[in-house]
């Protein structure tokens, strides 16, 4: 069943979400006042504030997912031991029901994520990290906040036993202070300098070749071995295939270290030119 001219239409794959609630304006929603399609819920107009008036409306979704069972590495999956999103291009209808479109760009400015501290250590999001802490003995959650606006295809989240390496670049003019971190499962973390040492040349020539400076606090890379294309922009996070980044000195050829550079600044760059450029 297709939305009328003026009802609201939220994308959202049948197969993978399970409605809990609805609520608009503070008000629960009964299922007479809302319509669940295989590829989306429409709210008619007659409930929503005329077209062109100043009134807004708040519409609060509550859904179920099994990330668990999600063969198809689109939305919110597990990977090994490691929850990871991706949303490009049609992913983020699989994780709640959204105006899942590139031209929809809104504020995500608070995404919390809770999990085991023991199995989930590292908890990341878009942007910046505005608050983190234990929740009892056995939980912890951090919240994460993206000031810049971007569709839903670049939204993600990740969250396992990881470790990484870091360091920081500063940016020029503005001397921003930005910290670097590239995760990887613990076998691997000894393969990562080599991504590092590109993220750091590609900021430096963004900056040198287009005054083009990086603009949030922090800038991670996460590596997944089951991940269904070579690297993903994500604003602020990177996901890349585990061979877009890994490097061991001991048996890396010069092609690799090439295309490591290659990717590591190609997904860098999307930052401004790319990640703010959308169609309809």
């Amino acid at each position: 069943m297709c939305a009328g001219n003026n009802d609201l239409l939220l994308d959202g794959e049948s197969d993978a979400l399970t409605l809990l609630s609805i609520s608009l304006n503070s008000k629960p929603l009964s299922s007479s006042e809302y319509k669940l399609t295989p590829d989306g819920l429409v709210i008619p107009s007659s409930l929503l504030p005329p077209i062109g008036s100043k009134q807004q409306a708040t519409i609060v979704t509550k859904v179920k997912i099994c990330p668990e069972e999600n063969t198809q590495l689109s939305g919110l999956y597990k990977s090994g031991t490691m929850y990871c999103t991706q949303c490009e291009a049609m992913g983020f209808r699989r994780i709640t029901y959204y105006p899942d479109r590139p031209d929809n760009m809104a504020v995500f400015s608070s995404v919390r994520i809770e999990a085991s501290k023991k199995d989930y250590p590292v908890l990341l999001g878009n942007g910046n990290r505005i608050e983190d802490g234990s929740i009892g003995d056995d939980r912890h959650y951090a919240i994460w906040s993206d000031p810049y606006p971007k569709p839903s295809y670049l939204f993600c989240i990740v969250a396992g036993n990881l470790s990484s390496i870091s360091s920081s670049y500063t940016t020029k003019p503005s001397g921003r202070k930005v910290h670097l971190e590239i995760f990887s499962e613990p076998e691997n973390v000894s393969k990562l300098q080599h991504a590092m040492d590109s993220l750091i040349k590609s900021m430096k020539w963004d900056e040198d070749t287009f005054g083009l400076e990086y603009d949030l606090e922090m800038y991670n890379i996460v590596a997944v071995n089951d991940f269904n294309m070579g690297a993903m922009e994500n604003k602020g996070l990177n996901v890349f295939n585990t061979a877009y980044v890994l490097a061991d000195p001991k048996s890396a050829t010069d092609t690799d270290y090439e295309r490591i550079e290659s990717v590591i600044g190609h997904e860098y760059f999307h930052n401004w030119t790319g990640n703010r450029v959308t169609c309809r």
